[in-house]
């Protein structure tokens, strides 16, 4: 089983490219991003270490972290992000571990994808057998964004500031896809990159 690392800004098609290692592949999708949002849930593993750095205030009437209370802390504040990373990347990448583990031990799945714009920032990339870096030009992916998401141009300025920029995605993996739209195109790309991952010592 070769667990392979999706990383990338916002916007490249990350999970457009964990989408073709499902179906054309039979990879099996290891979703950080959920697994951080169940844990801030209540009774969830990050949720108490949360909610004692932040204070009540970032509670919604039910007691559930508001994660839009909480986005609007964390972007105006970086010393506030970083320790809202500590408080959450350690169990994520424990729960990942866990699920690496008991997938390997059944043997089920050829590839395991773990998708994070966070890749270097989390650790997640020491688990991972290799890591893929999808690349789209900053310009598209602002379009994406604004036409997908409807995100406003101070929105996307304020998380392409906070992401790694893409010298240092480079710098870091050697092996990239390009997305600029053309489905085959990324399809050819992934099929390279497995031949590459299969065959090539």
């Amino acid at each position: 089983m070769k667990v392979i690392g999706i990383t990338g800004g916002i916007g490249s098609g990350k999970s457009l490219v964990a989408k073709i290692m499902m179906d054309m592949h039979g990879a099996y999708f290891l979703n950080t991003d959920q697994i951080a949002k169940e844990q801030m849930e209540v009774g969830g593993t990050s949720y108490a270490g949360v909610v004692d750095y932040f204070g009540h205030s970032i509670l919604a009437e039910d007691g559930s972290i508001d994660r839009e209370k909480l986005s609007k802390i964390v972007f105006k504040d970086e010393e506030k992000l970083q320790k809202l990373n500590d408080l959450t990347h350690p169990q994520v990448l424990e729960a990942v571990q866990g699920e690496l583990a008991a997938l390997r031990k059944s043997g089920e799945f050829p590839y395991v994808i773990i998708e994070t714009a966070l890749m270097i920032e989390a650790g997640f990339d020491f688990i991972c057998d290799e890591v893929w870096y999808v690349y789209a030009p900053e310009e598209i992916r602002r379009q994406r964004l604004k036409r997908e998401r409807n995100y406003s141009d101070q929105k996307i300025d304020s998380i392409f500031e906070k992401q790694s920029k893409e010298e240092e995605f480079r710098k870091r993996f050697s092996k990239v896809i390009t997305n600029v739209g053309d489905i085959h195109d990324i399809e050819q790309q992934v099929e390279e990159l497995i031949f590459l991952t299969n065959f090539v010592k």
